[in-house]
């Protein structure tokens, strides 16, 4: 089969490397669309990781399963979650190798779904395969990953409808968190990015205001459409420094920062503005593809507005190149 395989960094080649092996309690799905993810793009600018394949936000047909899968069947549209548990953690002494201390991710540890088979090891229906509604396209399935990590964490921060919050980052994990904000009822959202296509797409979504922080002091921003009061919550997406300071900056007190980000680099901060502030800072690890695929059924949420860019698995390299640097996208959904 063709696969898009990670030789060095930047460097993404498309190639026919071996079919996946079914294991007994795993399948194998043809994959129809998979997006390129933030998270990616952290492995794909670096040396040290040749051979990965990416991929774990995709979507496709069941077209083998193991002899020990139960209630999966051959030709069921699906999303997935992929990991592959080590067998040894407490946690999987304990039969719950879906809480593993020692996880395999899909597309990271061993091949994902920028190829045109992908083998998800461990498949249990409602846990990790989840079958599409009718209503529902490929491409807005493979959006139910990125959208979980967005709703898991806005939920984190429990929401008002009368509170306001601020998001920054307007990659598309912040741009569901808009998209979520808005569909649990929060009246005011502000967004901060800097991507002109991706501040469009936040004012798509519901946020008002929509701030430029390209050419526009964010936090001076925020504390001016609020009264000076600053927000409720901070849901932070853009994950380095200035955008973390600016995060404290605005969050009124007794106000929550939701770390949603990954972080490319070591934090420096002081505690004395956190600590005066009696602020909560949350870690946001986690998903929730139920929620998100009852979400995108609804039409609460929608994925098609975000995808930007489309490309074939021959274009992998394209593909990466402009969900770095093309200033026009927002996601890029690769098309095997």
């Amino acid at each position: 089969m063709k696969a898009a395989v990670l030789h060095g960094a930047n460097d993404i080649r498309t190639e026919t490397v071996p079919d996946p092996v079914c294991a007994p309690h795993g399948v194998i799905i043809k994959v129809q669309a998979c997006g390129v993810c933030g998270s990616d793009l952290h492995w794909y600018k670096e040396d040290g990781h040749a051979g990965t394949i990416f991929g774990h936000e995709f979507s496709g047909d069941i077209v083998e399963v193991g002899k020990d899968v139960q209630g999966i069947s051959v030709g069921t549209r699906c999303t997935a979650v992929g990991f592959a548990p080590c067998g040894k953690c407490f946690w999987c002494r304990q039969g719950k190798p879906h809480r593993c201390s020692d996880m395999a991710l899909l597309g990271y540890q061993f091949a994902g779904a920028m190829a045109e088979y992908v083998h998800v090891p461990f498949a249990a229906l409602g846990r990790t395969i989840f079958p599409l509604p009718e209503e529902l396209t490929y491409e807005d399935a493979a959006s139910v990953e990125p959208l979980s990590i967005s709703y898991f964490s806005v939920n984190r921060g429990q929401p008002k409808p009368d509170e306001v919050i601020a998001v920054i980052g307007l990659g598309v994990i912040g741009l569901y968190a808009v998209q979520v904000l808005k569909a649990m009822g929060v009246e005011k959202v502000v967004a901060a990015g800097r991507r002109p296509a991706r501040l469009a797409a936040a004012k798509l979504c519901g946020a008002d205001p929509v701030i430029d922080a390209a050419t526009a002091d964010t936090l001076a921003e925020v504390m001016n459409a609020t009264a000076q009061l600053g927000v409720n919550t901070v849901v932070e997406c853009a994950g380095n420094q200035t955008t973390f300071d600016q995060a404290v900056g605005m969050a009124r007190g007794g106000g929550k920062i939701l770390l949603v980000a990954v972080y490319e680099k070591p934090l420096s901060w002081l505690p004395l503005p956190v600590i005066g502030k009696n602020l909560t800072l949350i870690g946001c690890l986690g998903g929730n593809f139920r929620a998100s695929l009852e979400l995108l059924k609804s039409g609460k949420v929608k994925a098609g507005p975000l995808i930007s860019h489309r490309f074939g698995l021959d274009e992998a390299a394209l593909a990466f190149r402009t969900q770095l640097s093309d200033p026009t996208a927002v996601k890029v959904m690769i098309r095997p």
